[in-house]
């Protein structure tokens, strides 16, 4: 059945990589605050059961079909999208089931894995972005991509590798971000965005809660300012150097 939920009674929102992490930190936090989920995941099981305010799909952000997929069935139950959220990324550990010498060391690179990086970490977020333009149609609707201070020059983090795969890919999902202001029609914002020290499945040493990161995320949206718009951030508004 088609537009069960009509734009004027619920926010809605599309994330990706939404089945642990940030990503389900963003599910919890914004399902919680009336907004309809719809909660993209490469691999979905039984766990992953539909409620009124979060629905799964199933969505490879690497395959252009699955995309469609997962456009397709979102549209059939709401008209727009208000939040797009570009969280699905790989570590240097998860993109080589743990070989990260693979794309840390410059003796041992490996081009597919290095490619593998930039593919989901930098080219999916903005294929993704595409294909979901024709639903972005509020005013404002907002396009947040997960980034990483590792996409910085200007890092906080100590850096005893290389790790050139996942830093450079993050570098270029701030820039993709930065020049696709140039494309996106005036009603959709966009940013990237470091989230924090994020104790993740992918960054077991960090200590920041997912569900409060997301919050601070979206509350950038709230308090949303012109200047922001292509811009590098921090999760608490501020901008974080290149």
């Amino acid at each position: 059945m088609k537009n069960n939920h009509p734009k004027t009674l619920l926010k809605t929102a599309f994330i990706t990589g939404a089945n642990r992490g940030l990503g389900m930190g963003f599910v919890k936090y914004l399902s919680g605050q009336g907004y309809l989920v719809f909660a993209g995941a490469r691999n979905l099981t039984s766990e992953h059961a539909d409620t009124d305010s979060i629905k799964w799909v199933k969505i490879d952000v690497c395959d252009d079909m699955s995309i469609d997929a997962a456009v397709a069935k979102i549209s059939e139950i709401v008209p727009n999208i208000d939040l797009l959220i570009n969280n699905a990324g790989v570590s240097k550990d998860s993109a080589t089931d743990n070989h990260k010498e693979l794309v840390c060391n410059l003796k041992d690179l490996d081009r597919s894995m290095l490619l593998k990086m930039f593919n989901v970490n930098s080219i999916s977020p903005l294929i993704v972005t595409q294909k979901f333009l024709h639903l972005l149609i509020s005013k404002p609707c907002f396009v947040i991509n997960i980034s990483s201070g590792r996409g910085s020059y200007q890092d906080e983090y100590p850096n005893p590798i290389g790790n050139y795969g996942y830093r450079a890919s993050k570098t270029a999902l701030n820039m993709l971000t930065h020049c696709s202001t140039w494309d996106l029609p005036e009603n959709v914002k966009t940013f990237s965005v470091h989230p924090g020290g994020i104790k993740t499945d992918m960054n077991p040493g960090g200590n920041d809660d997912p569900s409060v990161q997301a919050e601070r995320i979206v509350e950038i949206t709230q308090a949303w300012k012109e200047e922001y718009n292509g811009k590098f951030l921090r999760y608490n508004g501020v901008l974080y150097p290149l």
